[in-house]
């Protein structure tokens, strides 16, 4: 099977799988029946799913982030109304609004807001003017969405052209591409570890977790990155996955930049780079694991459109997909000291 057929059958399921920050279980099953075969799986007590597949050369860590941002019911009010409270960074409350909302058990919902007393106040939205609608009165809404429920955005992918269109993206992109190039790549040359990690948008927990359980010699971080014409300006949707040099808690090591980027010449990929502010990914918290590791992040740009739906190219995410199947593939001197 190509990279573009294993993709195109796998991204829809992670796309509409239950998954937001602390309640990834939708995804985690979805990718345990997608790495059947391909190594040792676990689960670990974050949350995060490890596979590993043994090898002589260096612990090489592999890291995609599987939650998505969603919701937490706070309460019901007397009109039958439920407010809520972000969980995850990756949205602001004004992107939520017409939303549709997916608890675990199934139970929807509609997000809504309350309306701002001036229109130029609805860019600056605040999580505590959403609520959602239920369809049912006060007492039935207060059972059956009880506080502390979790929701996360139900998503409906297509495709337009040669974009996926979804509102999962980021990072399901990024674990779909990370299956790919494991299917692509059999054997490595590395001491094997693929963490899908939980809870990435709340201060990437499951990556500092897990980068602490593995300590890897090299590490590498698959994510999505959101075009951005103020944020990052100089990449685009549609040229290839970005190899990021900054971005908020995190400067690319060398060493780890120049093994993405042999691969990518290896594998015929263009690239381009990224430099990014105030956007951040699990990069940062394996950097800084234990005495430090040398980290490389390759993201895929993803355009978002000001609602809750984001764009990613076809050809990038299997660009991706290729990108990191030649780096597993290879190999390299096991390290001998020197700075992490």
């Amino acid at each position: 099977m190509t990279l573009e057929a294993t993709l195109d059958s796998l991204l829809p399921s992670l796309l509409e799988a239950y998954g937001p920050p602390g309640r990834e279980t939708g995804v985690r099953s979805v990718l345990r029946r997608a790495l059947r075969g391909l190594g040792t799986v676990t689960e670990e007590p974050t949350g995060n799913l490890r596979l590993h597949r043994p090898g002589r050369g260096p612990r090489l860590l592999v890291m995609a982030a599987m939650d998505a941002p969603g919701v937490i019911v706070t309460r019901v009010d007397g009109s039958g109304l439920g407010r809520v409270s972000l969980i995850g960074s990756g949205r602001s409350a004004a992107e939520l609004i017409g939303a549709r909302i997916r608890f675990e058990d199934g139970r929807r919902a509609l997000v809504g807001a309350d309306r701002p007393k001036a229109a130029k106040d609805a860019a600056e939205l605040e999580a505590d003017q959403l609520y959602f609608e239920t369809g049912f009165p006060p007492k039935e809404a207060a059972k059956r969405f009880p506080v502390g429920s979790v929701g996360a955005l139900e998503d409906q992918p297509s495709k337009l052209g040669d974009l996926w269109c979804a509102a999962n993206m980021d990072n399901r992109a990024g674990c779909a591409a990370l299956v790919a190039a494991l299917r692509a790549a059999r054997t490595t040359g590395y001491d094997l570890h693929v963490i899908f990690s939980a809870q990435s948008d709340p201060a990437a927990r499951g990556a500092l977790t897990g980068a602490f359980g593995v300590d890897p010699e090299l590490a590498v971080v698959v994510e999505v990155a959101h075009v951005d014409s103020k944020e990052t300006a100089g990449i685009a949707v549609g040229k290839g996955p970005a190899l990021c040099l900054k971005e908020e808690g995190y400067v690319a090591h060398p060493e780890a930049l120049a093994l993405a980027k042999r691969a990518a010449s290896a594998a015929r990929v263009t690239t381009q780079w990224l430099i990014r502010e105030t956007e951040g990914s699990d990069a940062r918290s394996i950097r800084a694991a234990r005495a430090g590791v040398p980290t490389s992040l390759i993201a895929i740009p993803a355009r978002r459109t000001g609602g809750p739906i984001s764009l990613a190219h076809t050809r990038d995410i299997a660009q991706t997909a290729a990108l990191v199947a030649k780096l597993l593939a290879g190999g390299a001197t096991k390290r001998k000291g020197g700075s992490r």
